[in-house]
C-alpha cells in the first residue's frame, strides 16, 4: 500500500521521467486507486511518453473497471485521449463488452459512433452481433452506416445481410445505400 501511494504521488511529479516510471510501475497494481490515477494521468498529463505509459499500464491491468473508467474518456475534447481510450477498449475486447453495450445505447451519436469503431476494430467475439444490433436499431444514419461498413468487413452470415437490407429500407440516404452496397459486396468476396 505504501508503494502504491508513492507511485500515485510520483504521477504528479514535475519530473517527466519520474512520472513515466510511476505510470509504468502502476501497471503492476490492479487496485481502483491505481486505475483511477492512471486514467486521470492519461487525461491530464502533457507528456505523450507518460500518456503512452498510462495506456500500456491500463491495458496490462485489463479489468472491467479499466473499461468503465476509460469509456468516460471517449467524451474528452482531446483527440489523442479519445483515441487512446478507444485503443484500450479495443484491446480489452470481450472484457469490455458490457461497457461497450452501454456505449452503443448512449444518447450521443458521436459516442455511439466511437463505440462502433471500438467493436469494428477490436477483439470482440460477439462483434457481428453487436454491429447487427446497431444496424437494426440505431436511429442515426451515420452510426448505422459506420456499423454497416464494419459488418461488411467481419460479417457474412445471412443474418448480417438481412440486417443490412433492413437498414437500407429504414433510411433513404445515398451514403447509407453506398455503405450497404459496399458491405454486401465485401461479404460476397
Amino acid at each position: 500500500m505504501e508503494e502504491l501511494s508513492r507511485l500515485i504521488e510520483l504521477l504528479n511529479s514535475e519530473d517527466e521521467l519520474e512520472r513515466l516510471r510511476a505510470a509504468e510501475e502502476l501497471g503492476d497494481h490492479t487496485s481502483s486507486e491505481a486505475v483511477l490515477s492512471l486514467v486521470s494521468c492519461l487525461e491530464k498529463d502533457e507528456s505523450r511518453f507518460v500518456q503512452e505509459a498510462c495506456v500500456a499500464s491500463l491495458c496490462r491491468i485489463g479489468t472491467e473497471e479499466v473499461a468503465e473508467e476509460v469509456a468516460k474518456l471517449l467524451r474528452s475534447s482531446n483527440p489523442y485521449v479519445r483515441n487512446a481510450a478507444s485503443e484500450i477498449l479495443q484491446l480489452l475486447g470481450d472484457r469490455a463488452e458490457r461497457v461497450i453495450e452501454l456505449l452503443l445505447r448512449d444518447p450521443a451519436p458521436d459516442v455511439r459512433a466511437l463505440a462502433v469503431r471500438v467493436v469494428g476494430e477490436g477483439l470482440f467475439s460477439s462483434a457481428s452481433a453487436l454491429l447487427r444490433s446497431v444496424v437494426l436499431n440505431d436511429p442515426d444514419v451515420n452510426v448505422v452506416a459506420s456499423a454497416a461498413e464494419y459488418l461488411g468487413e467481419i460479417g457474412g452470415s445471412r443474418e448480417d445481410q438481412d440486417a443490412l437490407n433492413a437498414a437500407r429500407a429504414r433510411f433513404s440516404d445515398p451514403f447509407l445505400e453506398f455503405a450497404v452496397e459496399t458491405a454486401v459486396r465485401k461479404m460476397e468476396e
